[in-house]
């Protein structure tokens, strides 16, 4: 991209222009694209300027803009060339109409997707036309001298003439591309990271080293299951090399001791590269008779847990390092799921564009695909197209095709199939995720929500009570469950005081609290709530519409929560239902 106090001889514009150019562009009814050209223009010039331009494949275009299923193939599929060399022609011929009129004008060189932005009086880089004379050249037969009549012969003036024509468009041709390697060399590489690693050690007395190699072991196996780390074999003191910040490695210290009455497990992160210690901590256990072994899976359930889940110490500092927003890999997929957690629009693009870059580079990547297929249901929701719902089934399936164990296929399944009104299939994979991932509490507690919300109450509140116990702390979609059916079965006070032991809650849990303090029929109350509300959470009324889309609650429940939001003075849609996944 052009920035500002980059000059050579293709006469490059300043951002701000290019910014500017770009709005005018895709504003002017003078250029006459179809919708999807001006998607494809968009797209391409927002990956420009914000650096990640390197990112934009084919495939990425074709799924992103031409709605081209996941299994795209540019190789037999060439949409994409030709609608950009359409979109390269209309360009051209919309600045040749422009005339004499100043200004900037935006180019896409033939090879890559990346725009460049040049001053308008400079003549456009004839690279459509020299390519095709030469396939043409090329490909045609000489004709001897002999057999051309003379006076078909050129006069040697025009001969010459055209040697410096020729001559010229060499020398333009030598400026534009130029100014694209200006243009290609100011884009950031792209780093494709990795999982990262994590070496384990143990102090332990000589009486309790056998419980202290068993707890070890387990603690492996349960940070292996929650599939966003990988384990370092052999000693933990040698180093991962990290190059251009591709992976990292963290060294997990732990203290083992117990008695009678108590295990306990002390343990401490450091980040290897720095040596700085991230994070230290101690878990407890009370021993109860004869369950020694109980206590101590809880334990290690609880230590790996707050490690290793996606929202756990450990991708909280990978997501913190200091990465362009063009990073593939485990990042994007890190980004993609605090997006879809938060439902942050601006969080869902830019994880879709890099998820769909990890697919292009690494098609056997079952993460980036699981993530992918959970934001394509919250775009779907939130733009109305249902066909987001189709491709995200097909990725979650395929995510699970790939990972048969990953819990994020599991969730990716459980979620797309439950927006698309497959219950039962839906119910079937979260209970499969949750057989062999039995420490993954956010899964469980996602399945008690889907469960609950299908009309098994009893279960769905069973599920969400055992999610919050093997977590050892409010979870949110838990949370959320037995918020909502304390609320159903109309015990108001004791649904707001849930609610209000939820630690930071979500804007979903804080309408359904202010439906239970209306309820209780205190309007100053519910006014000083609302207000409260409207400070951490501006856009409540969206936050209803989201939670009533997809028409899947039980009517009776439903009629309820509409009463709850109407007396809160919220604004209901016409339509209510579901969703949390």
């Amino acid at each position: 991209m052009a920035a500002n106090g980059v000059s050579s001889g293709a006469r490059l514009v300043s951002e701000d222009r290019a910014r500017a150019e770009t709005e005018r562009l895709l504003a002017d009814p003078r250029l006459h694209v179809s919708d999807r050209h001006r998607a494809f223009l968009r797209y391409i010039t927002d990956a420009l300027f914000e650096g990640r331009s390197d990112t934009v494949k084919a495939y990425s275009v074709a799924i992103d803009v031409f709605n081209r299923p996941a299994s795209f193939d540019p190789s037999s599929d060439p949409i994409v060339r030709i609608e950009a060399t359409r979109l390269r022609e209309t360009l051209q011929k919309y600045y040749e109409d422009l005339g004499e009129e100043p200004g900037a004008r935006l180019d896409i060189p033939r090879g890559r997707y990346v725009p460049v932005f040049v001053e308008r009086d400079h003549p456009p880089c004839p690279l459509e036309e020299s390519e095709s004379a030469d396939e043409n050249a090329s490909s045609a037969e000489p004709t001897p001298d002999a057999i051309v009549p003379p006076a078909a012969k050129p006069p040697a003036v025009s001969a010459n003439r055209w040697r410096y024509v020729a001559t010229g468009l060499m020398g333009l041709c030598v400026v534009c591309l130029g100014a694209y390697g200006v243009v290609n060399s100011l884009v950031p590489v792209a780093i494709d990271t990795q999982k990262p690693f994590v070496a384990l050690s143990i102090n332990v007395s000589q009486n309790d080293k056998a419980a202290g190699e068993a707890v070890m072991e387990d603690l492996a196996v349960s940070l292996a299951r929650f599939g966003t780390v990988r384990l370092k074999s052999g000693a933990s003191g040698s180093r991962v090399p990290r190059d251009a910040m591709e992976q990292s490695l963290y060294e997990i210290n732990m203290r083992y001791a117990e008695n009678e009455s108590l295990v306990s497990l002390w343990w401490q992160v450091s980040d290897a590269a720095s040596g700085e210690a991230v994070w230290t901590d101690e878990e407890r256990r009370t021993v109860a008779a004869g369950m020694r072994e109980e206590a101590m899976r809880d334990l290690v359930f609880s230590v790996s847990r707050r490690l290793a889940r996606p929202a756990g110490i450990i991708n909280a500092i990978e997501l913190r390092r200091n990465l362009p927003a063009s990073t593939i890999g485990n990042v994007c997929v890190l980004r993609g799921e605090f997006a879809v957690e938060q439902r942050d629009a601006a969080g869902l693009k830019a994880a879709r564009s890099c998820l769909a870059a990890t697919i292009a580079a690494d098609p056997t990547d079952a993460d980036a695909m699981a993530t992918l297929a959970r934001v394509y249901v919250w775009i779907g929701r939130a733009t109305g197209d249902d066909s987001y719902f189709g491709r995200g089934l097909e990725l979650a399936n395929r995510a699970a095709t790939l990972s048969p164990s990953s819990p994020r296929a599991a969730l990716a399944q459980l979620g797309v199939q439950y927006q698309l009104g497959q219950n039962e299939i839906s119910i079937a994979a979260g209970r499969r995720g949750v057989a062999l991932n039995p420490e993954n509490a956010d899964l469980l507690a996602k399945l008690s929500m889907v469960v609950f919300l299908t009309g098994h109450w009893e279960e769905g509140v069973q599920l969400a009570r055992q999610a919050a116990e093997i977590a050892g702390q409010p979870i949110r979609d838990a949370s959320f469950v037995m918020i909502l059916d304390e609320y159903r079965q109309e015990r108001y006070a004791q649904a707001v005081f849930l609610a209000r032991q939820v630690p930071a809650p979500d804007a979903p849990t804080t309408v359904l609290k202010l439906a239970a303090i209306a309820r209780l029929g205190d309007r100053p109350v519910t006014e000083q709530e609302i207000a409260a509300a409207r400070l951490q959470h501006p856009d409540l009324e969206r936050t209803v519409a989201a939670m009533f889309s997809g028409a899947r609650y039980d009517s009776n429940l439903r009629n309820a929560l509409r009463a709850g939001i109407l007396e809160a003075g919220l604004k209901m849609p016409e339509l209510a239902s579901n969703g949390a996944m």
